[in-house]
């Protein structure tokens, strides 16, 4: 395991050219620490820096429930409204592994179309287990990063790497742990979670969407243009037609022509293609919980 050193690893970014950088390890390791903190050095030396949040339920870029890219990468920026993001309406990876990775290459595809030089690509700190190793190999696969910066404590994540076949990443740093992570309760999460949803949503205003041409799509079999008989609070993706999610929304309810949804969306509506519905429902308290015919994963 290499000596920790920040400059370092910028300078190798830079000397390199790396275009594809990401950072795997458990929670509360510092991945995204150390992301943040190598976009801010890249963007002082004028490298055109993106971040990809890859973590749905501790996203630093976009709301819970979305994989968000922020380019170019500004310090200080709004990132609770990134330049684009991708809706999947739930909070950990594991409930729909592909719908992760399609939703990441869509945006890292838009990387590259604005002109991102490098991008660096945090992932969840999901790491246990053959699910968390498929779900982490199937990224690496996908993306086929440069580097891929691992920080783990022991070797709690190392599984994650056997078996794939080499081709698919350049080169494996290991690092020990971000000198300024800090372990965190599964409470504290959940708060940082509910802070970031009821932030989303402070400004929110009431939507009325004309069901009428727009693409209604969603992992329920009760979902078909105009038939919703959706939990209030349900999750939605507001959607461009391209891929990419406008605005999130909660459903409120719909007469079987319009959808009324509370969104920090302005502009009532225009540009919005697709409605995408999620298995997860937000309550008042700012929760992320399951629609009643999804509980129990």
């Amino acid at each position: 395991m290499e000596s920790f050193s920040e400059e370092r690893l910028a300078e190798e970014i830079i000397d390199a050219r790396l275009r594809k950088v990401m950072f795997v390890g458990a929670v509360d390791t510092g991945k995204t620490h150390l992301a943040l903190s190598l976009a801010d050095r890249l963007r002082e030396v004028g490298l055109p820096t993106g971040l990809l949040d890859f973590d749905p339920g501790q996203s630093t870029v976009g709301p819970p429930g979305c994989l968000g890219l922020q380019f170019p990468w500004a310090s200080g920026a709004d990132a609770l409204f990134p330049t684009a993001m991708a809706f999947l309406g739930f909070v950990s990876p594991a409930f729909d592994v592909g719908a992760v990775i399609e939703a990441g290459l869509r945006l890292e595809g838009l990387a590259w179309e604005l002109g991102c030089r490098t991008l660096l690509i945090d992932t969840s700190g999901m790491v246990e287990g053959h699910l968390a190793a498929f779900l982490k190999r199937s990224k690496i696969r996908a993306l086929r990063p440069d580097l891929v910066v691992l920080l783990e404590r022991e070797s709690e994540a190392s599984h994650v790497f056997r078996g794939l076949e080499g081709g698919a990443l350049g080169r494996l740093l290991r690092l020990s742990p971000h000198p300024e992570a800090r372990r965190r309760s599964r409470e504290e999460r959940a708060s940082y979670r509910r802070l970031r949803v009821l932030q989303y949503f402070r400004e929110a205003v009431e939507v009325e969407l004309d069901l009428a041409g727009r693409d209604v799509t969603g992992s329920s079999r009760r979902v078909r243009p105009g038939i919703f008989a959706l939990e209030e609070g349900t999750l939605l993706g507001l959607n461009d037609g391209r891929g990419l999610t406008t605005a999130m929304g909660r459903f409120l309810e719909e007469d079987g022509k319009k959808l009324r949804v509370a969104t920090p969306l302005r502009g009532g509506g225009e540009g919005i293609r697709g409605i995408s519905v999620g298995p997860s429902l937000l309550d008042g308290e700012g929760n992320i919980r399951w629609r009643r015919e999804y509980r129990g994963y």
